[in-house]
């Protein structure tokens, strides 16, 4: 009676592996949209495990299939082997699930190449001529899309990008002729309420600027020529300026852990193609082809990898058609011909369209490009102050060795951001110079100095870094906070009613605490 499982797994290991695997990417492909806002940690838990299972499922499976001897009425599942390297490149909408896996690029490309040898073995030693050529042709579409997804992850890694950017020369924003007229200072964005139309415009804008994200976020220089600068930026609201904010961020997320930065150029697309090619002409091949001898669970696998290849393909080929990014590659090839038959007649703007309104279908794949308002929180003097007497989560996490991963999650916190804090600081970005806010060297050397500007006696309190600064101006925060507290519960105790700024004081404490949360 308990021996079953056993027996199951002995003889249809390798067909519940594939379908696992097949699973993981369909999972993937559904949950990843939900990394860019705030969801629930089901979801989040279950993307997690996804992404941690989906590689390791295909690797033990191309690893049973070169050493196991594969019996005469199983011969299809030497076709499978192609297969698992298509889903070792991975959905195109994720990648990496932490800058860590980024680093890790040349980790994925040794396990590329030990893959591909054991998937060739797997074709050379028992795929039957019936199926050589649609093994062929799917194999040659999984080292591509495998390859690209190593490439991403070399892309995506900070280092990587610092040494692209130091080869480039500084970059232009390119324009829009035909949103140029496009107005978006007045009206519904200075309320917040874009249209569909101003809201593709404000995103091109930060394509167009997205250069300065970029360089910024890798500590690079940043070179703003001002006879190419957007000045209409400078007219923003704040609602509008955040939102722009919000799709820089976006932008930024696509570089770090999605096919982004490898998709949108001529090889990118050209996989892309051949890679759906592929699938359809496997599965006409295999419709076509005889199957008398082979197991009939094996050809419904087979048919259902096939299927779902060629959805996965084509969910690839009409994202990256889709995106927005596809308007700069557009704007910046040098095919003339193509950019004046993709953009001056609109046939882009239209295809663009169709392909957003069949991606918001998807609720769990909300690409929109948004983010969850949230930000982090952590008070130095509560956590000083926490109780220490008594058993507790704290103590097991102490004998364990986990006390700072636990002082550091179950300390921390998040908050949606109020109207009030970003409006003052779009304010207090507004009255810097230009050269401060676009030169990393400058802001970083002038933080602290306009708030002392009056109180010269407390200069000395900016610390010599910058962590220094922010560990005293925190703790100094707070004790100025308590006295202020103490000293309006007195006058309302004598007075009554007190005026305060409550709006303010709490925008004061969410600033510090998220500088401390960041340190």
């Amino acid at each position: 009676m308990g021996g079953w499982p056993i027996d199951l797994w002995n003889q249809w290991a390798i067909q519940i592996l594939v379908l696992l695997s097949f699973t993981l990417q369909v999972v993937l492909l559904l949950l990843a949209g939900i990394r860019r806002r705030k969801a629930p940690t089901v979801l989040r838990l279950l993307l997690w495990l996804a992404y941690q299972l989906a590689d390791s499922t295909a690797i033990y499976a191309l690893g049973h299939l070169s050493l196991s001897s594969t019996p005469r009425d199983h011969q299809l599942v030497a076709f499978w082997s192609p297969f698992l390297l298509l889903h070792l490149g991975g959905p195109d909408i994720i990648t990496a699930y932490a800058l860590e896996d980024n680093k890790l690029w040349q980790r994925h490309l040794l396990t590329l190449l030990v893959q591909v040898l054991g998937a060739a073995y797997v074709l050379y030693r028992h795929t039957a001529a019936i199926i050589l050529l649609p093994a062929i042709l799917m194999f040659v579409a999984g080292v591509l899309k495998y390859g690209e997804r190593t490439w991403a992850l070399k892309y995506g890694n900070l280092g990587s990008i610092r040494s692209a950017l130091r080869k480039k020369p500084p970059a232009k924003h390119y324009v829009y002729p035909e949103y140029d007229e496009v107005d978006l200072s007045q009206s519904q964005v200075l309320r917040g309420d874009l249209l569909q139309e101003e809201e593709e415009v404000l995103l091109r804008r930060a394509h167009s600027v997205f250069h300065i994200c970029l360089r910024a976020a890798v500590d690079s220089s940043v070179d703003v020529d001002p006879d190419t600068a957007d000045k209409r930026l400078l007219k923003y609201g704040w609602k509008t300026m955040w939102r722009l904010v919000e799709m820089e961020l976006s932008l930024l997320y696509d570089i770090l852990y999605t096919k982004a930065a490898v998709i949108h150029t001529w090889s990118g697309y050209l996989i892309r193609v051949f890679s759906l090619a592929a699938a359809v002409s496997s599965f006409l091949m295999f419709w076509f082809s005889a199957k008398h001898g082979h197991n009939h669970v094996d050809i419904a696998i087979t048919y259902t990898l096939l299927a779902g290849a060629f959805f996965l393909e084509l969910a690839s080929l009409l994202g990256a058609l889709g995106s927005s990014w596809t308007l700069t590659f557009l704007y910046s090839t040098r095919w003339s011909w193509l950019k004046h038959a993709a953009l001056c007649r609109g046939r882009w703007d239209r295809f663009r369209r169709m392909v957003v309104s069949l991606r918001r279908l998807l609720t769990f794949n909300n690409v929109a490009r948004r983010w969850s308002g949230t930000m982090g929180q952590y008070n130095m003097l509560r956590f000083c102050s926490r109780g220490t007497s008594g058993p507790s989560a704290a103590w097991l996490m102490k004998v364990l060795g986990l006390e700072e991963w636990w002082n550091k999650k179950h300390y921390s916190r998040t908050i949606e951001i109020s109207e009030h804090v970003k409006e003052l600081l779009h304010t207090h970005v507004r009255h810097k110079s230009p050269e401060q806010v676009n030169t990393i060297g400058v802001v970083r050397k002038s933080w602290g100095e306009v708030a002392l500007a009056n109180h010269k006696d407390l200069e000395w309190y900016l610390g010599v870094e910058l962590s220094e600064g922010i560990l005293m101006w925190h703790i100094g925060t707070d004790l100025f906070l308590i006295q202020r507290r103490r000293r309006r519960r007195r006058r309302r105790m004598m007075h009554g009613h007190v005026e305060d700024d409550y709006k303010t004081v709490r925008a004061i404490e969410a600033i510090s605490n998220y500088m401390m949360f960041l340190l």
